[in-house]
């Protein structure tokens, strides 16, 4: 597989896709609650849960209670986790570099073109 996105772990890490799916949306929000997790991510809440409980033993997440409503926690990497995340994500650019290499420029932007052009038709019907 090119990506290894079917593999157990994600780029040699001792991550699953899933679990770096939801690294993923707690590093660019910042803070988030497993509700809004749960809805872009499309995870079933006890899915969820575990990776959480997952991440909280490995020191990975911090948890704050959300200063409108107490019973809502906010989620946000540690530093830990956000060295996690980084490292996962330059290993994903580095793959990507690997794989482009030996493509022309020209190839390279019919490439991503296409991957637009991709991306537009999905946006269009999943809405």
């Amino acid at each position: 597989m090119i990506l290894g996105l079917l593999d157990k772990h994600l780029l040699d890490s001792h991550f699953t896709l899933p679990e770096v799916r939801v690294m993923y949306e707690i590093y660019h929000h910042k803070k988030i609650t497993s509700k809004e997790i749960t809805e872009l991510l499309r995870m079933d809440k006890g899915y969820l849960s575990r990776i959480l409980l997952t991440f909280d033993n490995k020191g990975l997440i911090e948890r704050k209670a959300n200063k409108i409503d107490a019973r809502v926690q906010e989620i946000s990497l540690s530093a830990k986790g956000e060295k996690e995340f980084l490292a996962l994500n330059l290993a994903s650019e580095n793959q990507i570099v690997e794989l482009l290499s030996g493509l022309s420029s020209q190839e390279i932007e019919k490439l991503t073109g296409h991957m637009n052009e991709i991306q537009k038709i999905l946006i269009k019907i999943s809405q």
